[in-house]
């Protein structure tokens, strides 16, 4: 019984996180349309997304010790209200100016689901089941990008980008519903009230989470910044049509699910499968750079990098997440809050200087991607010699 418990749980917290992540993505294919509509450049429409990631980020820092003191369900029922108010904003506006405040109001209404893709999983689970419990959430998590670009592309061309944030409208109105009718409190009753400035404290004085949590912001930049840019470069730059991009830029996705899976394999060491992971992050960042030195840029030239990324950070996210969640069962709201937070400020900084570099060829992108893998592997150089290098746990 209790485990079948746990499993609706994580069911009901991919439908809540998949909202957020579709908001996301879901109406890339239809940037060069918006840009039409709303009389801006393509490369202003990723301002959008950039909204979106840091107010997504920078909720969290609210929701997540929030949780901790009042429950996980208030808090899940508050975020979910302000994104349906927001997504109306969106349906209506007419303005870039007002799509990018209600891209950010969207983003700090779903920052509650980033909050809980971290804490109910640590509330339920610890030790290897919390790494495969995270392996499994971040699976399901990537369907909704998975669908969301193609869901996107056919609303687009049927009754134009508005349709996006009204089937967005109508998909949080159903989860709200449902989290509200069936959610469960799962707050350990036990744990202390303890006060935000000290959990902060307790965990940035920690170097093991501080490694794993820049790693994640590594991991999660990279991939935005690739999203942010690959609509500008196949749409403007190659001149492939909506749908074509809505297809392209799923096309890495199942290599991040597969690394997700592979992630959560018991058999498998915590430190081989990390190595694995970093190595993958850097070399993708290289193979989309160098590229653009010598001015190549096609359809293969930017999926093959962006797959192998995928894979990396697909790995790195279960694995990090679990490195730094276990060690603080009665403060995993407030260091889901970090990790997530801080996750989605990075990228969404990340994204919004994207749209700053020039769009004509790839060299950008692969720039930051490298970067990106640069700093997953020096953070993960200090902490190769404290994890275990023998057994499949951490």
């Amino acid at each position: 019984m209790k485990k079948q418990r746990s499993v609706n749980l994580l069911l009901m917290l991919v439908l809540l996180v998949a909202v957020g992540q579709m908001a996301q993505t879901i109406y890339i294919p239809a940037i060069a349309n918006m840009a039409h509509d709303l009389n801006v450049r393509e490369g202003a429409i990723q301002s959008v997304m950039a909204a979106w990631l840091l107010t997504y980020g920078v909720s969290q820092l609210f929701y997540g010790p929030l949780s901790d003191r009042i429950g996980r369900r208030p808090v899940i029922l508050f975020g979910m209200t302000i994104f349906m108010l927001a997504t109306l904003v969106a349906v209506t506006a007419h303005s870039l100016t007002v799509l990018i405040v209600a891209s950010a109001m969207q983003g700090t209404g779903t920052g509650v689901g980033g909050v809980m893709a971290r804490t109910l999983p640590r509330d339920l689970y610890q030790g290897t089941q919390l790494r495969h419990a995270n392996s499994l959430l971040n699976m399901g998590i990537l369907v909704s990008p998975l669908l969301a670009p193609l869901l996107g592309g056919l609303l687009n061309t049927l009754w134009g980008w508005r349709a996006c944030y009204v089937f967005l409208l109508i998909l949080c109105a159903g989860v709200t519903f449902s989290m509200a009718r069936w959610m469960p409190e799962t707050r350990p009753v036990d744990a202390p009230r303890t006060r935000l400035t000290t959990s902060y404290k307790i965990l940035f004085s920690n170097g093991n989470f501080t490694c794993y949590l820049l790693m994640l912001i590594g991991g999660l930049a990279g991939i935005a910044v690739f999203e942010a840019c690959s609509g500008v470069l196949m749409g403007a730059v190659l001149g492939l049509s909506s749908m074509a991009v809505s297809v392209l830029f799923i096309l890495p996705i199942p290599a991040a699910f597969f690394g997700a899976w592979f992630a959560g394999r018991p058999d498998q060491r915590f430190s081989a499968l990390m190595w694995r992971s970093v190595l993958c992050c850097l070399l993708a960042g290289l193979m989309m750079w160098v590229p653009g030195w010598f001015g190549v840029m096609n359809v293969w030239t930017l999926l093959i990098p962006a797959a192998l990324f995928f894979f990396g950070a697909g790995m790195l996210f279960p694995l990090a997440t679990s490195g730094a969640m276990e060690p603080f069962p009665f403060l995993a709201g407030t260091a889901g809050a970090l990790v997530g937070g801080l996750q989605n400020i990075g990228s969404g900084t990340l994204a919004w200087l994207s749209a700053l570099l020039p769009q004509t060829g790839q060299g950008s992108l692969g720039m930051l991607m490298t970067l990106m893998g640069l700093m997953i592997l020096f953070c993960w150089l200090p902490l190769a010699s404290r994890v275990p290098h023998q057994g499949p746990a951490m």
